[in-house]
């Protein structure tokens, strides 16, 4: 699909706009809003799942799950020099990380655009056998500011986001929050394409804290209670240089995955029968 028959401007919107786990308040009303044009009522529970109904004609209920949060940093400590040291939200590998651009979201509604260093020294001054790769403690947020300044707008559980847009690449898309708002718009838009009533019952739910440990899909789950459940997410696209041909599971380009299991679940192997069944059926 070509950037021109995309919704950009929803793409752009759900990616840019930050919300790490816990802190989804400004993406939550972007996708609250979207979703009510697309089923018949919306709501949100006490944890910030926003749950969207769209009535069937007496088939299955599906629950359809895909998390709102992104991976990002709180602040946790403030040094006398005004440089910010880091709590991670969600797994980083931090050998990606170094003299990337990121925002601090202080608790005063500013957004201070800062850049994260590693604590050592710069490498032309470091013996061969201490070069090694970063760690994420050892990673601090450089604002340019005195620490009296920095103070003076951010404090301790500050979120911290990657400072990136949404950008088209070749044939590609790039930017922050793929996982899992890529997801997400998916989901919106695939409710959009739906013409009429269909027999089956469909929640839509765009979760929570699913980087801290899939607390809104758990939640939302038992609050729901499906008779089939689909989670969207991301995952691997591992044809690239350096993976071996029995570890190169996906293709980018070659249509979604369909996964078997991971550290967090085993799919129905039912489920995933008909998803391939109906995939092949039409050449997906």
């Amino acid at each position: 699909m070509g950037e021109s028959t995309l919704n950009m401007d929803l793409l752009r919107r759900l990616c840019e706009t930050p919300g790490i786990a816990g802190r989804e308040d400004a993406v939550r009303a972007i996708v609250r809003d979207e979703l009510a044009t697309v089923v018949d009522e919306v709501s949100v529970d006490a944890l910030g799942n926003v749950i969207g109904v769209r009535r069937g004609t007496g088939g299955p209920r599906v629950i359809i799950q895909a998390h709102i949060d992104e991976i990002g940093f709180m602040v946790r400590h403030i040094d006398d020099r005004g440089f910010i040291r880091i709590h991670p939200v969600g797994g980083f590998d931090p050998r990606v990380l170094i003299a990337q651009r990121v925002i601090v979201h202080g608790f005063d509604g500013s957004h201070l655009r800062g850049v994260l260093q590693p604590a050592t020294k710069p490498i032309h001054l470091l013996d061969a056998g201490d070069v090694k790769p970063p760690k994420l403690d050892e990673l601090f947020v450089d604002l340019g500011m005195s620490a009296e300044a920095v103070r003076s707008h951010v404090e301790m559980g500050d979120m911290i986001t990657l400072d990136r847009t949404v950008e088209s690449v070749g044939d590609c898309i790039i930017g922050k929050a793929f996982d899992d708002r890529i997801c997400v718009f998916q989901m919106i838009e695939a409710l959009r394409k739906l013409d009429g009533k269909t027999s089956c019952e469909i929640v839509a739910v765009a979760t929570v804290q699913e980087e801290v440990g899939l607390r809104g899909a758990q939640t939302s789950a038992f609050h729901v209670e499906p008779d089939i459940a689909i989670a969207l997410d991301i995952t691997l696209a591992q044809d690239i240089p350096g993976t071996a041909e029995q570890d190169m599971v996906t293709r980018l380009g070659s249509g979604p995955a369909v996964k078997l299991m991971d550290s967090a679940s085993i799919s129905n192997h039912h489920l995933v029968k008909h998803m391939r069944d109906v995939a092949r059926a039409n050449d997906i």
